[in-house]
């Protein structure tokens, strides 16, 4: 119990700190805090009974829960009251996310041809609030400040307490898998070792890039600009990143780790095109190197996989087999229902999704879907790159997360899913008219050039 009060004592310290560092951001972010805290963790029911097997039944993945449904509902109300309030045009949401209102529209159409219109409808409904949240960050009057309370918030609930759990209530914190269930695998506060990795990939990325931000922008010392628990929660997102053996998670939180930190380099950060042809050339030699000495087994066995990416590749070819729509899907997260299910269920045991985000998009959405999700990656790229070489204040975070989503997807599918890889990935993706303002405050702060502040009003 000691260990549990000290946890919320602190907690609620860093909490009341924050809320005085930041004053011009609204309470209204408390529902994304939320809406993330439920993305990183486990699902709401599963706080009251260390048991999930029941989640893993065909039935019951289908059936939903009614308790699940009521919260995710309640935020995405809430959220919506929130962007009423505010005033938000729709015309200009979807002027300025144009691909990403395509996205999802083919997604709705997708309800006319599903074998299962009532899933894929709340599925999708359920997915869309993930939109709705961002909308809310991207309302705020410095959406820039409200990003940086939103992702330490998270932070601040879900990695100690993963530690905490895994240390003092194993019950909570651990799970056991393996024929005999001798296996220790720590999952804190989520329900697999894969999703507490995400949770601190995502943590562990977002704290550099804060630190880094502030350290740029701030001459007073690391107490007086109150970087100390970030960093420590930071070095707590890296050491659940080492016990969770989760290899994904970890490169891709190293590679983007050590992005961030080039990025912050002015000279690179105003030229990208340097990264650019420098990842090229990495990229065809260890191609080239590849055909000769065999590197990516080498790459695969120190990072603690094998050549089927822990079987990954030999499970691809028997969902391939059961895409009976490869040119529109059997609509949005539909493949993973009904008749379906089961027979996949009992053909692959419990994987319930493709381990790779592309393949997961084509085996619901078709060759259209993974078309669209395409298109949306590469104008984000294009809309990213520009506000960074304009010296947009969270340009590098932006395209960190998206090519960190880019990167994870090969061996985890996180498009269209509820977590904070997909959350983190709509951020980067998606623009509003407010950046205008926090620019300004920025600016007018730090006597910003007029040059960048005349890119930003074009809307860069």
């Amino acid at each position: 119990m000691l260990p549990l009060l000290l946890f919320t004592g602190c907690l609620l310290w860093l909490l009341y700190y924050d809320r005085n560092t930041n004053p011009s951001v609204s309470a209204a972010v408390w529902v994304v805090v939320a809406w993330g805290v439920i993305c990183g963790s486990r699902p709401v029911t599963e706080w009251f009974s260390v048991t999930t097997t029941e989640a893993l039944r065909p039935g019951s993945i289908d059936e939903g829960n009614p308790l699940e449904a009521g919260v995710s509902l309640s935020l995405i109300a809430t959220g919506c009251m929130v962007l009423l309030r505010r005033g938000i045009r729709c015309s200009l949401v979807i002027r300025r996310n144009a691909w990403l209102f395509v996205f999802y529209l083919f997604w709705l159409l997708s309800v006319l041809w599903s074998d299962y219109p009532l899933i894929t409808f709340k599925r999708l409904a359920k997915d869309f609030g993930n939109v709705i949240m961002v909308l809310v960050l991207l309302t705020e009057w410095d959406h820039y400040e409200a990003l940086k309370i939103v992702g330490r918030r998270i932070a601040y609930f879900l990695v100690p307490l993963s530690i905490l759990l895994i240390r003092y209530y194993p019950d909570w914190g651990r799970a056991y898998i393996g024929y005999d269930q001798s296996e220790v695998m720590w999952v804190g506060v989520a329900t697999h070792k894969n999703t507490l990795g995400a949770l601190a990939c995502v943590g562990a990325v977002f704290l550099l890039w804060e630190f880094l931000d502030s350290r740029f922008k701030s001459r007073q010392g690391l107490a007086k600009s109150g970087a100390i628990p970030r960093l420590v929660v930071l070095l707590m997102c890296w050491y659940l990143l080492v016990i969770a053996h989760s290899a994904t998670s970890l490169l891709c939180a190293g590679l983007a780790s050590a992005l961030l930190i080039v990025l912050h380099v002015p000279s690179v950060r105003r030229r990208p095109g340097q990264l650019e042809v420098f990842g090229l050339v990495v990229l065809l030699t260890i191609v080239t190197m590849d055909s000769f000495f065999d590197v990516k087994e080498l790459f695969l066995t120190a990072v603690g996989r094998d050549a089927t990416l822990t079987t990954r590749t030999v499970v691809w070819p028997v969902l391939l087999a059961y895409q009976d729509s490869p040119l529109f899907g059997p609509g949005f997260n539909t493949f993973w229902a009904g008749q379906r299910l089961v027979r996949l269920h009992a053909e692959v045991a419990t994987i319930i999704q493709a381990h790779n985000g592309y393949l997961e998009t084509y085996l619901n959405g078709g060759m259209v879907g993974a078309g669209l999700l395409g298109t949306l990656l590469l104008s984000t790229y294009v809309r990213v790159r520009k506000q960074l070489v304009a010296g947009v204040p969270d340009g590098s975070i932006r395209l960190v997360f998206l090519l960190l989503a880019v990167l994870y997807n090969n061996s985890e599918a996180s498009f269209n899913k509820n977590g904070l890889i997909w959350l983190v990935t709509l951020v980067a993706m998606m623009e509003y008219g407010s950046r205008v303002r926090s620019v300004n405050r920025v600016s007018t702060a730090q006597s910003v050039s007029s040059p960048h502040q005349q890119a930003v009003a074009q809307g860069v």
